[in-house]
């Protein structure tokens, strides 16, 4: 027990850990009928920025696990989720590096901040789940390159769209989330 009367330690963190992945999990499929956009990166960024990197980098991976090897429109396997689960795990580091990056700046840097760093870590799961497809099916360099052209669009509403969810959502969320974290009751 704490001085507030509350619990701290390793049940805290991994009560922490086990929400974020469910939150994540539902958030997913909240949004699942909805191409390219989503909740999950938002909540596994929030994650490692909260947590760190290593509840971010676990949290996040278990998350697309789940999510990905369970979803109502279609499950993945083989090399396809091995790359969502890095990519999403990518997410959840990014966040434990935006914090350490972020620091007690003023609230428009942090806001850039925290945005470039979203988009960097969209455009990463892009990357890899765009390639992890041709590379599997034993593509040459060509038809990988035709592959990502033709994600292009896609990958770019994916972007956009993240990067509209942690301009309006993260960026401002995560100031209040980090004060719930560091003061429990």
């Amino acid at each position: 027990m704490n001085p507030t009367g509350g619990i701290s330690g390793p049940p805290l963190m991994l009560t922490r850990a086990a929400s974020f992945v469910a939150v994540g999990i539902a958030l997913g499929y909240l949004l699942a009928p909805v191409p390219n956009v989503e909740l999950v990166t938002a909540t596994c960024f929030c994650c490692g920025y909260l947590l760190g990197p290593g509840a971010g980098l676990l949290c996040s991976m278990l998350t697309e696990a789940l999510f990905a090897g369970f979803h109502p429109m279609g499950s993945t396997f083989g090399l396809t989720l091995v790359a969502q689960c890095l990519g999403m795990g990518s997410a959840g580091v990014l966040g434990a590096v935006a914090r350490s990056v972020v620091g007690a700046r003023t609230s428009v840097v942090r806001t850039v901040l925290v945005v470039l760093f979203g988009a960097l870590a969209t455009t990463w799961f892009d990357l890899l789940t765009n390639l992890a497809f041709p590379v599997a099916a034993g593509f040459s360099i060509e038809q990988t390159m035709a592959s990502l052209v033709l994600a292009a669009p896609f990958a770019a509403i994916h972007i956009g769209s993240n990067t509209l969810v942690f301009l309006f959502v993260v960026a401002p969320l995560l100031p209040k989330l980090l004060q719930i974290i560091e003061t429990p009751l």
